[in-house]
């Protein structure tokens, strides 16, 4: 393979292992997918570890979870008994996938325990001196500033998790090679 191509695939699988850290993933999960991303052909297990320099072992344990994310599927090869994967190539759905399984989830979760501090400090009203009482109604207003930020981030990853719609990349943007 030409020098600029290795160099290119390289560089792009190095920053999507970056990427990926920065999000909170594995940085050899973002590697793997970002291999994958960059293979015109499933690959195998074997061939990832050898292609990423690192054990079988680690690959199909991130693989596993490249499945469960909805970023990576396995892909039945003719005649061929090992297993092959090949990456979700629908930038997109990847994005709804992780946003879905964890974003939402942790927003909601916020909402939630907002809620119940909000009850359990309106429900210690008589209880409260005065100046904890003031001090309620601060947090009161400083909850209330969350409830809203949450709310909208809450609307935010709906909008984007409400389409179902892939994005055509085509007509976003077009590099030509030349």
């Amino acid at each position: 393979m030409n020098e600029k191509l290795i160099a290119v695939n390289d560089s792009t699988i190095a920053g999507i292992g970056r990427l990926a850290r920065y999000f909170g993933f594995a940085e050899v999960m973002g590697r793997l997918f970002g291999t994958l991303l960059m293979s015109p052909e499933p690959m195998s297990l074997d061939d990832l570890a050898a292609q990423l320099e690192i054990s079988k072992g680690s690959v199909s344990m991130n693989m596993r979870a490249l499945e469960r994310w909805g970023m990576a599927k396995e892909v039945w090869m003719r005649g061929d008994r090992k297993k092959y994967y090949a990456a979700e190539h629908d930038l997109w759905q990847v994005i709804r996938n992780v946003l879905s399984s964890r974003e939402r989830r942790e927003v909601e979760l916020a909402l939630q325990v907002l809620g119940d501090s909000v009850e359990k400090l309106q429900s210690a009203g008589d209880e409260l001196s005065p100046e904890d009482r003031q001090l309620a109604e601060f947090y009161l207003e400083r909850i209330a500033d969350l409830q809203a930020f949450f709310t909208v981030a809450q609307m935010a990853l709906e909008t984007v998790l409400g389409s179902d719609e892939s994005v055509d990349f085509d007509a976003v943007t077009k590099i030509e090679i030349g």
